[in-house]
């Protein structure tokens, strides 16, 4: 048995809670994976996970053991590193996901920055607003916008996002503009499907209300498109209107009201024995970003 191949195999198992996904982390077939960790078991007398057919989870045993082993891969994955480096530049595939209509605007025209600085690095960059599972899909980082749910990922704050509520002006001029916020109400919103309902700060009171709409979308581009063709009010962070505010073709509205700004964060797996090549690219997002605020 490769007993070091074995023990990653396994705490990759841990972190997926599946083998199929720890299998093709460690580009290896399914058969040699749960023989991997079925000898493991066998070398330690001791069970160390618990399988059903809906999901994998460690015995007590098995927690212990990945908890002592953790550390020691992370700390001969960054041993190879720092060896790596003193021979080499950086080097080696990045994988990075960031959401599709802010990682447009406001990424990919530096990337070509990063990518000169850092000529070796293999780039695998995902525009996606599907919330990935930065350990079970393999991403060394992932940037996200909104509240963050899964505690167990070490997260970054780099900005934050301000909201604004805007509307095209054949809209205003048909239905009028509001005046206050429950006066939304009366109106044709637009609507993110996570929007459960439209939260604001007027005048030092607490404004909460579930607005009108028969519109829906996981996409903000595409609420943008319908509220420039008058079909409704939009409550939308600031960065996806910026051309649009800038040429006239939505206007802003109740800008006395204030709402609470999204968090922008780095989502990476460990918080110790970071890699030279996701250390030199938190940098870049945070920097970027700090340069990029005022416009956010």
């Amino acid at each position: 048995m490769d007993k070091l191949n074995a023990i990653n195999l396994f705490c990759r198992v841990i972190e997926t809670q599946s083998f199929t996904q720890a299998a093709q982390q460690e580009q290896m077939s399914l058969a040699m994976a749960s023989k991997l960790v079925a000898q493991l078991e066998e070398h330690l007398n001791v069970r160390l996970l618990q399988r059903t057919t809906r999901k994998i989870t460690p015995t007590e045993a098995g927690l212990l053991f990945y908890q002592r082993c953790l550390p020691i891969l992370n700390e001969l994955k960054d041993a190879e590193d720092c060896v790596t480096n003193i021979t080499s530049s950086l080097q080696g595939k990045l994988t990075i996901s960031v959401p599709m209509d802010f990682g447009s605007r406001f990424i990919a025209p530096y990337l070509a920055k990063f990518t000169e600085t850092y000529p070796n690095l293999q780039l695998h960059l995902e525009f996606n607003d599907r919330r990935v599972d930065v350990v079970a899909e393999g991403y060394d980082l992932v940037l996200r916008i909104g509240k963050l749910e899964d505690s167990s990922i070490v997260a970054k704050r780099i900005a934050k996002a301000s909201h604004i509520v805007v509307a095209s002006p054949s809209y205003l001029e048909k239905y009028g503009t509001p005046t206050t916020a429950l006066e939304l109400q009366e109106h044709k919103c637009l609507m993110y499907e996570t929007q459960n309902h439209w939260q604001f700060n007027e005048n030092g009171h607490e404004v909460k209300f579930k607005p009108q709409s028969n519109v829906y979308s996981n996409n903000g581009y595409a609420l943008v498109q319908m509220a420039k063709a008058g079909q409704g009010v939009i409550l939308i962070p600031k960065f996806l209107v910026k051309d649009e505010l800038e040429s006239g073709e939505l206007e802003p509205i109740l800008c006395h009201i204030k709402n609470e700004p999204l968090d922008i964060s780095l989502l990476y797996p460990h918080r110790r024995y970071l890699s030279p090549k996701v250390k030199v690219a938190i940098e870049f997002f945070d920097n970027l970003m700090k340069e990029q605020q005022p416009y956010i």
